[in-house]
């Protein structure tokens, strides 16, 4: 409701990041930096954003045309942060070091999945169709040991090395 009071005042204005985001904000995008549009032109106006429907068109479009720079400048701080995430995403996506280093995540996530199947599906089913019971290569509590510690590994690796820095720190 606000924002299309805000969008209509500002569609007659030339301020077109104001309407830019305001138009994204009914589009459903960005609504932290819409939040800070409108607390920008409530501020400009000298009033709080719930009463910006009560002021006067003058007034409002005066607010709205005044804030244009902050508006600016929170549009920039928002695509800033949306460049850092994607460099981040892609950071993490990137597999440009040595196999080892990367590839042992995956390869034990199949492994351990084929031989929780073979274990809990296979050899059992295989056990009651056959005569005489398949033999494991590995007992069930070595499975569920190795199991635990490369899931240990795999989930809590960087928290048991935070956890280690932050006592070596006190």
């Amino acid at each position: 409701m606000l924002a299309s009071i805000l969008l209509e005042a500002a569609g007659s204005l030339a301020v077109p990041v104001i309407k830019k985001i305001l138009a994204d904000k009914l589009g459903g995008m960005a609504g932290d930096l819409v939040g800070g549009v409108i607390d920008a032109v409530a501020e400009k106006a000298g009033v709080s954003p719930d009463k910006l429907p009560d002021l006067p068109q003058p007034e409002l479009e005066k607010a709205i045309v005044a804030a244009e720079p902050i508006a600016a400048d929170l549009l920039a701080q928002h695509v800033e942060s949306q460049r850092l995430m994607n460099e981040t995403l892609a950071a993490e996506m990137d597999k440009n070091g040595p196999l080892w280093t990367w590839a042992w995540r995956p390869f034990g996530m199949w492994l351990f999945l084929a031989l929780t199947a073979h274990y809990g599906v296979i050899v059992p089913l295989l056990n009651a169709v056959l005569t005489s019971p398949l033999v494991l290569v590995l007992d069930i509590p070595t499975f569920v040991t190795l199991f635990i510690t490369y899931t240990g590994l795999y989930m809590g690796g960087h928290t048991a090395k935070a956890a280690v820095e932050k006592w070596r720190a006190k």
